[in-house]
């Protein structure tokens, strides 16, 4: 989705969250765009990809989105790691045996030792 709008964003994110579980495939047309987002200069559209794609709650989908929900665990900015450990959680709930091979529970307790407070408190 081309939009400078965080507002738009959200609000069309917000339609995919609602809409993936009754049509699935529409919601895996928009994996490129959260791939592509989790890596914008602004660190809420990074947050707002990240949060997205921990809701919507298809195992197919999952396995594309491990790689940027890496990369946003190192993110620079502190609420994008944070919303990246909530994530975690949330994919930990769609595929259990994923995040454990993927190393995603190691991420996690790396981010307990994170300076930010808000980003231990959530991993």
């Amino acid at each position: 989705m081309q939009t400078n709008s965080i507002e738009v964003k959200k609000l069309v994110y917000l339609y995919v969250i609602n809409y993936a579980k009754s049509q699935p495939e529409l919601a895996i047309l928009a994996v490129n765009t959260f791939r592509k987002d989790t890596m914008d200069p602004n660190p809420l559209i990074r947050a707002l990809a990240v949060r997205t794609m921990g809701s919507i709650k298809l195992e197919q989908m999952t396995e594309y989105l491990l790689e940027p929900l890496r990369r946003c665990c190192k993110d620079q900015d502190p609420y994008v790691r944070k919303t990246a450990a909530i994530c975690i959680a949330k994919f930990f709930e769609i595929s259990p045996d994923m995040i454990e091979d993927q190393g995603f529970v190691a991420v996690l307790k790396d981010m307990l030792s994170d300076a930010n407070p808000m980003v231990v408190s959530n991993a």
